[in-house]
Order: C-alpha cells, then structure tokens, then sequence
C-alpha cells in the first residue's frame, strides 16, 4: 500500500514540475494521457461478450467536440425469417433473425467531457452496414450522414461519390461469428465477409479517376487487386465488373457487400482463382441526385466502350469473354439485361443480385443465335425478405432452354448491400470461371 501511495506522489511531484518548467501557452498532456491511459478508442470496436445474445458487442465511438447531437444509424435492425416483417432491435436478436435494410436503425450516442461520442449494441456475424448522423453547427450539418472518420477503407477522393453527394453514405463493421449464434449462414458469413487475419493474403483497393462516355470528368472506378498481383503475370487475371443499385455508387460492393474481404477469403481457400474487379459509379448524366442520372443504356455503353478498354490498357486482365463476368444489385442487375442483350459476347459470366433483367423472348434468341455454342452463365437471386423467386426462376427457365447454365437462390436478407454480399460470395465460388485454374490458386487444405 505504501509503495502504490509513494508512486502516487511522485507522479504528481513530477507533474506539478512539469507544469511550471512548460510555462503558460505550453500544452500539457490531457489526464488521461499524463496518467498512462490509453485514448479512447475510435471507431467500431469488437469484443467477445458472454453476456451478448451473439456473444459480441460492438462499441462505437465518434469524436466530435462540437456535435450537439450524433446518432448511430444502420442496416441493423432484424427480421425474422418466420415473420418476415416484424422490425426487432439488435438486442433482441436470437436464432433466425438477421440484420436487414429497408429500416433505417437509429440510436442517439451518448457525449463524455471529451467530446466522445459511444453507444454499445450486440451484433451478429458478418459484415454489417452503419454510418453516423451528426448534428454539428461549427461545419453546419444537421442529421449529416457521414462515413466512421476511423474507417481505414479506402473511398474515392474528396466529395465526387455520390454517396457523398446524396448524403446516403454506408461503412461497415465486421463481426465474428459465436458458436451461441447456432447458424450456419451467418458463420458462413464470418468466413468470407471479415477480413483476412494475415495481411499478406489480403489484395488492394483503389479509386481511379476516369472521363465517362459523355465526357464529364470527376468520377471514379474502384479497382480490387489480389493479393501478389503481378502485373506482367503470363495469363492475363480474370475479371468481374460490378454495379451498383439506384442512388449507390463505386463504393457499394467494395463496403457494404464486402467483396474484398470475401476474394481474400474465397482465393486462400482455393475456391477461386485470384481475380481482379471493378466497380463503377453509374450516376454520369448531368448532375442530378434523381433517378434520371442512372440511364442504364448510358451505363452499358459506358461499361463497354469506355471502361473495358481503360481496364485493359492499365491492368494485366482477360480481354476475352471467357475471363469477364458482370454482375449488378438491384437497378445495376437490371442494367445486366441491357449489357447482354447490347452486348451479348462480351460476357460469359452475369450475376443479377436482387434485380433482374428484363427480355423479350425474341432478345433470348437473339442472344443465344450471338453466342452460339459458346459457354454462358447465369446467375440469379435475392433475399428471403424481398419476395419468391417466380420471376428469378422463369428468367432462368429461359437460359436453360437455350443451352446455356442459369441458377437462381434466396439468402436470408432484405434489400441491401449485405444481401448483395451474400449473393456474390455464392456466384463467385459456385459460379464464376466454371471451375478453378489450378496453375495460379493455392489447394485447398
């Protein structure tokens, strides 16, 4: 007792010196610092919790001293798969249920003397959409939806996304899975959604800047690179290009469907050869926020004409259809019946998530007469949540008619990026490049 008295002491004797050696106008380490203490942490932290219906609980914390107000908002109410419906809160989650968008989760954080915005939830496994809304007179936001400042995931520059723009922004937390959560899917989720342990194995993402069809500059593709990726590799990598839903952006399946981590994952594993993907922004007609700056034929056009001859001149990736897949959510797999029916070989692989294309049945012979006896696959699903897969199943009806491989499936979700997450982990490893190149993909152990 004496020693821990006699350190207390000191301590303060060599503060109080410190204080008077610095003199007035020096900065003097907070209490917390002086102490010892480590600052608190930024962001999203996740930790084992017993006490947690799913085993962890996840606390966010936002600086911001000059916020009156900040909430945590998110894709993280639950549905149940028996109901289908009704919204539950994230602490009321039990087998069953799951996180899902069409709600908008909302919950006010709570200020310490620092400025030190937190709030505490239970979460279950995967990766998980959130974002703050903050209320800060000093840059004059009010509900201001805005990116975890703490993130480290790489974003297009400055405000060009259109995310960003629209104020409809979304990060993402990465929750491991707890044998208490008794669920395969989301386990599942685990094992492809977080991120790889080692960082070696994990590829890269950035945002190249690019002029559209139309000629306007100031937009961005997101270029995923596996890891080791070489550049003057003999065969050229395989390539999927992915599109967004209505008022998304190039960002939507690098964050909140994760396809990053679940590539990283998914290639370790040996389920898939290493593969390079783009994703576009789609909003490029003028500068509206409406449903007018997505016209899909601009999209396709732009995708094709524009964007595949960019990728092909800066990265070392297939120009044959053979090696290029497309794949859109929602507006952006609808965009996928306007890129097949257009553009008809210069794909083989299309993966329509919660959006389907939309052709006649002359469009499906004219397709198959293009495409000949040459593969083609195609792929369709959505959630649980948003309705049967009559539709899906006809659209796939049609394809195998034709000679060609068409699937469809449900996951359990709603109409989000998680669900679009879901659905490419299973197109990439059951679908994509019809088996696995075993020339440039680790074996499985």
């Amino acid at each position: 007792m004496r020693e821990t008295t006699g350190r207390r002491r000191l301590r303060l004797a060599i503060s109080i010196l410190a204080f008077t050696a610095l003199g007035a106008g020096a900065v003097v380490p907070t209490p917390a610092a002086a102490a010892g203490r480590p600052p608190i942490a930024q962001g999203a932290t996740v930790k084992a919790d017993r006490h947690s219906p799913t085993g962890y609980t996840v606390t966010f914390t936002y600086r911001n001293p000059h916020a009156t107000q900040v909430r945590l908002a998110g894709d993280l109410t639950l549905l149940d798969v028996d109901t289908g419906t009704t919204r539950y809160q994230p602490e009321e989650w039990q087998p069953g249920r799951y996180h899902a968008g069409g709600t908008e989760f909302l919950r006010d954080m709570t200020r310490d003397r620092k400025g030190n915005w937190s709030v505490a939830l239970p979460l279950h496994a995967g990766g998980l959409s959130y974002w703050y809304r903050v209320w800060d007179p000093t840059r004059g936001w009010e509900n201001k939806r805005i990116w975890d400042p703490a993130s480290t995931k790489p974003r297009p520059p400055g405000e060009s996304s259109f995310r960003v723009r629209n104020n409809d922004v979304l990060d993402a937390v990465h929750v491991p899975y707890a044998k208490k959560q008794n669920d395969p899917v989301l386990k599942e989720r685990a094992d492809y959604e977080l991120p790889m342990a080692a960082r070696a194995k994990r590829g890269t993402v950035r945002y190249v800047p690019y002029t559209t069809i139309l000629g306007d500059s100031g937009h961005h593709l997101g270029v995923y690179l596996p890891a080791n990726y070489d550049a003057k590799r003999a065969k050229p990598y395989k390539v999927a290009y992915l599109a967004h839903g209505i008022f998304g952006d190039e960002t939507d399946f690098m964050i909140p469907a994760n396809v990053p981590n679940i590539l990283d994952n998914m290639t370790a594993k040996g389920e898939i050869e290493p593969t390079v993907v783009v994703t576009m922004g789609n909003h490029f007609t003028g500068t509206s926020l409406g449903f007018a700056s997505y016209n899909q034929t601009n999209a396709a056009n732009n995708l094709v004409q524009t964007i595949l001859p960019l990728i092909e001149r800066s990265y070392n990736v297939s120009t044959e259809r053979s090696g290029r897949a497309y794949a859109g959510f929602s507006y952006g797999g609808m965009t996928g019946g306007v890129v097949i029916r257009n553009y008809p070989t210069t794909f083989a692989f299309y993966g329509h998530f919660s959006g389907n294309p939309s052709l006649t049945t002359q469009d499906y012979d004219t397709i198959a007469n293009a495409v000949g006896d040459d593969d083609l696959s195609v792929f369709l699903g959505n959630g649980v949540f948003e309705g049967n897969l009559n539709a899906q199943n006809a659209i796939a009806d049609n394809f195998r008619a034709r000679g060609y491989a068409a699937a469809t499936t449900q996951v359990p979700g709603a109409h989000d990026g998680m669900t679009a997450g879901q659905l490419f982990t299973i197109f990439a490893r059951d679908h994509l490049w019809s088996g696995v190149d075993s020339a440039s993909v680790t074996p499985r152990r």
